[in-house]
Parts: structure tokens; C-alpha cells; sequence
């Protein structure tokens, strides 16, 4: 029987993902196995074509007989699909497959980058899109001049949102009804109210989404207007400013800077809660360390984040992050950080300590 695709016409959001982070999570074992493939479609389909045939000509001689059937099978779905011409702005796939009595085919599209790499086993590979998850996740961009406003959501590195703001023009009007002291005055009061109707929409956006990230874009002027007429809670928000203005109505190279600046600061939050649980460890407090103690707290309810390094083993890493995204934790993904594999590669923050470990 042909799997029925669960394929996604839009680039997919963050509540789109989680809910196929759960789906893949919790999808029953069957004999057959399942394919998971991640494409870097900045590569050409034809080069990805190639790469994707040689593993799995590879790949399928180290199965079972009863399973290469199924296997062909699987890998014929995604034959299909990575023939397809994508739109620019998807700029990756992740692509599930598998044949059998329970078949089944996910083709997800995303507008941030995937690295290009093929997985076989007994269960969906989660990890990549995990990862994905914890480095984009959700922010808003705030791109400012004097005359104009863009105030931008940002979701996996896809404009989700965007609320267009423009000052009022000012009539010259210096002779017969203002001197020029009055114009001037009148500019900068102005000025004032719409720096506070940018600090305003930013306001409603975030706490309607419940976003907790912002970054600031434009001129020195203008970033440092505007950070001044945030409130005090929204302006300890601002993970960076970028000195950096459009180019007339083309903002996509503010935007690629204002990605990679909180790709960086996600990359600062990572390394702090991995302080944050080298800390507590050295004092004995709210956390562990190690695969076992790890997901014997996770299975306790104990734990409140989990803590995991891209360098853990596949197998390790997927068991961790499918019992996280069950229990619907947070995950926080650390790249090359030398203190997080000390312990082990995975720790956990908790929420009390467990009297039995079992």
C-alpha cells in the first residue's frame, strides 16, 4: 500500500514542527525501516540526487532480506519528491519514509538550512529538526529609519509576521504660519510619537506571541532612538542591535544578519546553561549528568531541560531528544562545547531531586 503523504504547502512554522516532532516521536515500530533524509537545497537537485543513490546503495546491503523489499520501496517515495523544483525560499527538506502494512511519507520544507545527511533505522531520525528547533526558534526583527518602520516575526528563519509603520509627513510650513524653532520642535515631537508607535507594536506583538527575543536594526540614530523609548522590561529583551539599514524596499540582507546575530546569542544562552549545570553539579544541586541518569530523570518527571551535545552518538541522542520531545521538555542543543562533553555529552537541569533512582 502507497503511503498517503503528510506534505506541508506552506514552509513550516514552529507549531507545525512540533507537532511533527510528536508524531515522529511517538510513531509505532514496525519491521519495515523507516528513511529520514535531510537536504541542503542550496546544493543542486542533481548533485543531492547522487549523494542520496550511493548511500542508499550503501546502506541497503546492510540490512536484513525481509527488510530490503521495504526499503526500495521507502526510498522510491523520496525518488519523487527530490526530483521536485522547490521555491527559492525553501531552503531545505526533511523528508520521513516508509513502506509496509502502517506506510508512511512526511515531506516538510523549511526556510532555514538543514545539513544535508540520510538516516536508516527502526525509528524516525528527530535530532536534526531538535536542533533546528532550539538555534531558530522564534524572535522579532524591529528595522528602523526615520521615516519607516518594518517590524518583522521571525520563526525558523521565515518571516511569519510583518507590520509595516510610517511616520507622518511633516508639511514645511516655515514663513507665514511657523518659524523655523517651530518646525523643528514640531519634527522632533514627531519623531517621539513614532519611535513610541514602533515600541508599541513591538509590545503587542511579542506579548501576543509570548516571544521573549528582540533585535533592533537601522542607522546608530534610529537603533538607539528606539532602544530608548522601549520599556524597561521590553528593552532587557533585546538580544542585539545591528547598524545596519535596508537598501530602499530590499531588506532581506538586514534580515540574514539579523538571523545569524541570534544564532550567535542562541549559541551564549547554550553555553550558560551548560555553567548553569556544571554549577549545580559541582555543588550538588538541581542536576545530573550522564545518558543513564538522564533519562531515568526524564522518566521520574524530574527534569525541567534537557541539555545535549550534537557530538553524542546517534543512537544516544535520538533516544534523549524522542523521550524529551515526548514529555514535551526543552531542549537545549549545544555545539562543540568541551565543559558538556566532561560529563558525558547530556545533562539535565531539574526540578527536584528524585529521593529513588532505581
Amino acid at each position: 500500500m502507497p503511503a498517503i503523504p503528510t506534505r506541508t504547502q506552506e514552509i513550516c512554522n514552529l507549531s507545525s514542527l512540533r507537532r511533527h516532532l510528536q508524531t515522529l516521536a511517538t510513531l509505532p515500530v514496525t519491521p519495515a525501516p523507516v528513511l529520514s533524509i535531510f537536504l541542503d537545497l542550496n546544493h543542486s537537485p542533481g548533485r543531492l540526487r547522487r549523494e542520496f543513490h550511493l548511500w542508499a546503495q550503501a546502506a541497503r546491503s546492510t540490512l536484513k532480506p525481509a527488510q530490503k523489499g521495504l526499503f526500495d520501496e521507502a526510498a522510491a517515495a523520496l525518488e519523487i519528491t527530490l526530483r521536485e523544483t522547490w521555491p527559492t525560499k525553501v531552503r531545505s527538506l526533511a523528508l520521513y519514509s516508509r513502506a509496509g502494512e502502517t506506510p508512511m511519507l512526511h515531506i516538510l520544507p523549511f526556510a532555514a538550512s538543514l545539513e544535508t545527511s540520510f538516516h536508516v533505522a527502526e525509528m524516525p531520525v528527530i535530532f536534526p529538526l531538535v536542533q533546528m528547533k532550539d538555534r531558530f526558534h522564534r524572535f522579532v526583527v524591529a528595522i528602523t529609519t526615520e521615516e519607516h518602520a518594518r517590524v518583522l516575526e521571525i520563526t525558523l528563519g521565515a518571516v511569519s509576521e510583518e507590520i509595516l509603520a510610517n511616520r507622518p509627513e511633516i508639511r514645511r510650513r516655515i514663513g507665514r504660519e511657523w518659524t523655523r524653532e517651530h518646525y523643528n520642535q514640531h519634527k522632533r515631537e514627531s519623531g517621539k510619537r513614532f519611535l513610541k508607535e514602533q515600541a508599541t507594536i513591538i509590545n503587542n506583538l511579542m506579548a501576543k506571541r509570548g516571544i521573549n527575543h528582540l533585535i533592533l536594526a537601522g542607522s546608530h540614530q534610529a537603533v538607539s532612538g528606539l532602544r530608548s523609548a522601549l520599556p524597561k522590561e521590553l528593552e532587557s529583551r533585546v538580544a542585539d542591535a545591528l547598524f545596519s539599514t535596508p537598501s530602499g524596499q530590499d531588506y532581506s540582507q538586514v534580515l540574514d544578519e539579523a538571523i545569524a546575530a541570534f544564532i550567535e546569542y542562541e549559541q551564549d544562552e547554550s553555553r550558560s546553561t551548560v555553567e548553569m549545570l556544571h554549577e549545580r553539579i559541582r555543588r550538588q544541586g538541581l542536576a545530573v549528568v550522564g545518558i543513564h541518569r538522564c533519562r531515568k530523570a526524564m522518566e521520574l518527571g524530574a527534569v525541567s531541560e534537557l541539555v545535549i551535545s550534537e557530538s553524542l552518538p546517534i543512537p544516544d541522542r535520538e533516544e534523549l531528544v524522542r523521550l524529551a520531545t515526548t514529555l514535551e521538555l526543552p531542549v537545549e542543543v549545544c555545539e562543540n562545547d568541551p565543559l558538556l562533553d566532561s560529563h558525558g555529552g547530556v545533562g539535565c537541569l531539574l526540578r527536584y531531586q528524585p529521593q529513588h533512582w532505581g
